[in-house]
């Protein structure tokens, strides 16, 4: 007796789920899909995995769809965590730099940017 496999039906989309997977396909980011159809970034990867719909390559977008799908991130992804992630943290020193000299030691940084004062 031959058993048939039936592809698993895919759950049905309201309009602003099934905008929000073709924003998300088109390129958009997570926060202005999240503006524009209120779909949670969390949901919007689920649904995206299970409609068979991926970010472009290449973006951070692209390795949580890979995240969500289960599969391993393509290299083209994993360099697009990694300039968001030195981005951040440049940010991050950019900011801590800017504190007073007390705030920057209770964050472990050292004082100043590293340039030293003229000698008088």
């Amino acid at each position: 007796m031959a058993t048939s496999v039936l592809p698993h039906p895919k759950p049905s989309l309201n309009a602003s789920q099934a905008v929000a997977l073709i924003l998300l396909r088109d390129g958009y980011t997570e926060r202005t899909i999240a503006a524009r159809t209120g779909t949670e970034p969390t949901a919007l990867y689920q649904l995206a995995a299970q409609h068979d719909i991926t970010a472009p390559h290449g973006t951070v977008e692209g390795h949580n769809c890979h995240q969500a799908a289960g599969t391993e991130p393509c290299d083209e992804c994993n360099l697009a965590d990694a300039r968001n992630q030195a981005r951040t943290l440049a940010r991050h020193r950019k900011s801590l730099t800017s504190l007073p000299r007390a705030l920057q030691r209770q964050a472990n940084l050292p004082h100043g940017t590293g340039r030293r004062k003229a000698a008088r």
